[in-house]
């Protein structure tokens, strides 16, 4: 069986390792192009690019997968079956049409609910109870295709993050797939099409859905902390900077309430009034410094006491 693996983020590496470890050969890992980061502009290291050397894998690093070359490559292969892991781009027809089995995905929600970019974050924004994973058949759609095995419920108590729960979805997903993946190739799997009707979809993620309103309550808040809790975070502006809030908790302990937004200092840490009870911040990081305990903060910049923060 010819495999050739796409994927392009710390997920997709463990799934990818779990694959070799159960002896599947991995013919070539597609990625995506490593861009700049920070201030140096540096280039950061793919997980991708480290699991191919370790294994003696070759990479292919592209942002343009309709590119002839690319193409070429990839038919020259003769693959039986593409695994796509967390890769973050569409895949042309073109691509679709390469592997003589089809294009197989690890799509981290129960199909047809949280079609699209951002499932994880969406179904803890949402407080729903439960979620689970998919493996499915990629076709032109977005996440439209035949489903091949489902995860039982995973339920959700309300304090996942979604770096936590991606982590334990994506290996419920390898688990899945390295159980079906030989039966799939044989022939000898049943698909199941998707109930289009009941499909949902969720939105790519932009930097500044994490900006704060303080007039929100602070449970849209936590669950905001919670769902962007990789990327881009949660923060605020004071005096024209930026403030990101690291670690924190709903406040819940019958204090009197703070006017949303506005800063007290309380045990050693800030408390900033919401929409509802305060939250309680252990520790933030202002632009262009390092994350700080709130009590150490406040020793720096002691004029925030007091000050209301803009909603």
């Amino acid at each position: 069986m010819k495999l050739v693996f796409f994927g392009s983020s710390e997920n997709s590496a463990e799934v990818l390792k779990f694959i070799i470890s159960k002896k599947y050969n991995i013919e070539i890992i597609v990625t995506r192009k490593r861009k700049p980061k920070g201030r140096g502009l540096k280039l950061i290291s793919n997980p991708l690019e480290d699991v191919a050397n370790q294994n003696k894998i070759k990479l292919l690093e592209t942002d343009d997968l309709n590119d002839p070359n690319v193409i070429n490559e990839l038919k020259s292969l003769k693959p039986d079956i593409f695994l796509i892991v967390s890769f973050g781009k569409l895949l042309s027809q073109k691509i679709l049409d390469i592997p003589l089995r089809g294009v197989i995905n690890i799509h981290p929600s129960l199909l047809p609910l949280y079609r699209g970019p951002s499932p994880i974050s969406s179904v803890i924004l949402d407080g729903v109870k439960q979620t689970g994973v998919t493996i499915m058949l990629l076709d032109k759609g977005i996440d439209t295709g035949p489903i091949l095995i489902q995860s039982d419920p995973v339920m959700l108590f309300g304090n996942e993050t979604t770096s936590e729960l991606s982590k334990d979805l994506f290996l419920k997903g390898s688990e899945l797939l390295v159980e079906i993946l030989d039966k799939y190739y044989q022939g000898k799997v049943n698909f199941t099409e998707q109930d289009h009707k009941f499909a949902t979809y969720t939105n790519l993620i932009k930097a500044n859905e994490g900006e704060i309103n303080w007039q929100e309550n602070a449970d849209y808040i936590f669950k905001r902390y919670r769902a962007f809790d990789k990327w881009p975070g949660i923060f605020t502006f004071w005096k024209g900077k930026r403030i990101k809030l690291i670690e924190l908790e709903i406040f819940k302990n019958n204090f009197q309430k703070i006017k949303p937004g506005n800063i007290i200092l309380y045990d050693k840490n800030l408390l900033i009034g919401t929409g509802s009870c305060p939250l309680r911040i252990f520790s933030l990081q202002l632009e262009g410094k390092k994350i700080s305990k709130s009590f150490d903060f406040v020793r720096g910049y002691k004029e925030i006491l007091n000050q209301t923060l803009p909603s």
